[in-house]
């Protein structure tokens, strides 16, 4: 490990345990509103957020001219990405989408790098996407899958949540040569929010401002914590080390998911996220070993 990367690593890490708190975060704030209703002020709390992070570092707003058309295609999979994932957490297990979505993505982010990229495979990498293949079938629950179980659960919207995510990685590493990551982080949230007003419009713009702070709280938590600094520490290492390494950090996230579900929300673990989410981890780690 390189010395200059050691408080990239930190940030990094830091990033990953917010996004496992989010997901428990994620479903009690689903418990107050539709994802339709909280998408766009999502974005909003997160633009703010980037606003004063640019004026506290000095760094200056950009246009993104070169690398416009990847932000734009970020922001879009981002506007879906949040929708399944609040979707998904309100739904379904928030431990459960803890597990799968972050180490279900970094498997089709390496697909996608050696796609666009064309990178190299070894056959170290080949065994790890075979792994977690089936560490992808125990989280899913491939056994119990039905037209209707399969969205009922949540296990539907975690999926295509991983699906998309890969997708805002590739974009990221594809904006770095010409955009700061926290210019890219303002311009992908500003984007998708304008994206997100006529898809999800909001139907009382004023009705979240009557919920209690149980909600502010959390939806904090998801939106500028979680959103805000931890999706932009993940930008930040994507441009910096590349999609395939950042992605490998990701398999913090399930432990800190699948720990403050079972704390906060009381939720029960199935031995088959468990032994799945070991799977998936061990695939990361030979991916990018």
């Amino acid at each position: 490990m390189k010395l200059k990367d050691i408080h990239l690593y930190f940030v990094m890490v830091t990033g990953m345990i917010s996004w496992g708190v989010s997901w428990p975060a994620a479903k009690v704030v689903g418990r107050y509103g539709d994802p339709s209703d909280l998408i766009v002020w999502r974005f909003v709390l997160a633009i703010l957020t980037m606003l004063i992070i640019m004026k506290s570092l000095k760094i200056q707003l950009k246009f993104p001219q070169k690398s416009l058309r990847h932000v734009v295609v970020a922001s879009v999979l981002i506007v879906f990405y949040n929708f399944n994932y609040l979707k998904g957490t309100q739904i379904g297990l928030s431990s459960l989408g803890g597990v799968i979505v972050p180490t279900i993505s970094p498997l089709f982010t390496y697909v996608l790098t050696i796609l666009l990229f064309k990178k190299q495979s070894h056959i170290k990498e080949v065994v790890g996407l075979i792994v977690g293949f089936f560490g992808g079938v125990l989280l899913i629950r491939v056994w119990e899958i039905s037209p209707e179980n399969i969205v009922s659960s949540g296990n539907l919207y975690f999926l295509l949540g991983a699906i998309l995510w890969s997708g805002v990685t590739i974009f990221a590493q594809k904006a770095n040569k010409e955009l700061h990551p926290i210019n890219f982080s303002f311009w992908v949230y500003g984007i998708a929010m304008l994206i997100a007003l006529p898809i999800f419009p909001l139907e009382s713009t004023t009705a979240i401002f009557q919920y209690d702070l149980l909600f502010w709280f959390n939806f904090i938590l998801i939106s500028v914590i979680a959103l805000g600094l931890g999706t932009t520490a993940y930008f930040i290492t994507t441009m910096r080390l590349g999609s395939d390494r950042a992605s490998s950090f990701m398999f913090i996230v399930p432990f800190s998911a699948v720990l403050s579900s079972s704390i906060f929300l009381g939720e029960s673990i199935a031995y088959s996220t468990i032994i799945g989410g070991l799977f998936s981890t061990c695939a990361v780690y030979l991916i990018n070993k």
